[in-house]
């Protein structure tokens, strides 16, 4: 009898140990997950993570999944969720099943924290608008409209690549000042003033990245683009970068307003409630041969310039930058105010 109490105990002593380890483990874990996720975040979108507990709603997720993930509520920027990640990530059709019951149950957005993606999972993650992110990789959150790769997913990297700065020109051009739409390269070549070669190059990143396609008209080929403007928008945001090179001062403002067009804050303050800026700014192409001409130094003079990576004057309208091109320009600029009054614009322009 002594020795089957003595078993029993033993026993007990094991199954609680091994409870213990595994709690640990999987705590260790879910804190790594956090740190990756705000460093991959932060440092990709300049996006603040917060995480907290899923207290208030834990009894609404079902018995049956609620020890096969971690749960916590997320933060990035605007969007609030529920980050989901799974104990194992050996059975995908079970992981997205989790993701769209506790989505259903709890009215609220999900996202799948996921140490790796193929092809196929992650196609069948967007086409049912489920948002997902592997640190460091990866990031999709559809009511965000983010879809980025930093690294690569094998052979599906090229529809996910960053955007060169001419491609993104043709993109704000587009939904702009000027539809491209059933154009060849020729003719957007006489529009914006770059050689045919260099578009050429941009349509087929645009191509590549899944956001144009092209049409044959006898031996012409011209574009078609097969999203809406809102789509495109959403799906072209994230892939493209700041074209602002450096910002500069200078003292020839009458040269500036020349070359260049009105920018940043001194535009939003024309196109929006914003008050004006102290110092008039404005944005002028890095290839200008005039730019020279306007002194430019690191720190003093009446006017702010923003040296641009392509020509801003492209898609301006009355000497004054696009709404899209603008958005593009505040890339890093994590500043409320300034993006409400941007996605107002932006909303009102699509």
């Amino acid at each position: 009898m002594r020795h089957k109490i003595v078993k029993v105990l033993v026993i007990a002593c094991l199954f609680g140990y091994f409870t213990l380890s595994l709690y640990i483990y999987f705590k260790e874990v879910n804190m790594q997950y956090k740190g990756n996720i705000k460093e991959y975040i932060q440092q990709s979108f300049g996006w603040n993570v917060r995480f907290s507990s899923l207290n208030d709603v834990k009894n609404r997720i079902p018995y049956g999944i609620f020890n096969a993930a971690d749960y916590d509520c997320v933060e990035i920027d605007n969007f609030k969720g529920v980050a989901i990640k799974p104990h194992s990530e050996d059975d995908f059709r079970m992981n997205k099943n989790i993701a769209t019951t506790l989505e259903k149950r709890l009215d609220m957005p999900v996202i799948l924290i996921l140490d790796g993606i193929n092809s196929y999972q992650r196609k069948s993650l967007i086409e049912s608008r489920i948002g997902f992110v592997v640190p460091g990789k990866q990031i999709y959150i559809p009511q965000m409209g983010a879809l980025m790769s930093e690294r690569g997913l094998g052979v599906n990297v090229s529809t996910i690549e960053k955007l060169s700065a001419v491609a993104g020109a043709m993109i704000t051009l587009h939904l702009g000042t000027k539809s491209l739409q059933g154009l060849s390269i020729s003719d957007v070549a006489k529009i914006m003033g770059y050689s045919i070669k260099t578009l050429s190059l941009a349509a087929a990143e645009l191509e590549r990245a899944g956001l144009i396609s092209f049409k044959l008209q006898g031996r012409k080929k011209l574009l078609d683009f097969p999203f809406s403007n809102k789509e495109l928008w959403e799906k072209a945001f994230p892939m493209i970068d700041s074209p602002v090179e450096k910002l500069l001062f200078s003292t020839n403002s009458a040269l500036a307003s020349e070359i260049g067009v009105i920018s940043s804050d001194s535009a939003l303050s024309e196109i929006s409630m914003l008050t004006s800026p102290p110092q008039n700014i404005y944005a002028v192409y890095a290839r200008n041969p005039q730019l020279g001409e306007l002194d430019l130094n690191d720190s003093m003079g009446d006017i702010k310039v923003e040296v641009w990576k392509t020509d801003p004057t492209i898609s301006s309208k009355d000497g004054i930058m696009d709404i899209f091109s603008l958005a593009l320009s505040y890339k890093n600029d994590d500043d409320p105010r300034v993006w409400k009054e941007l996605n107002k614009l932006i909303n009102e322009a699509l």
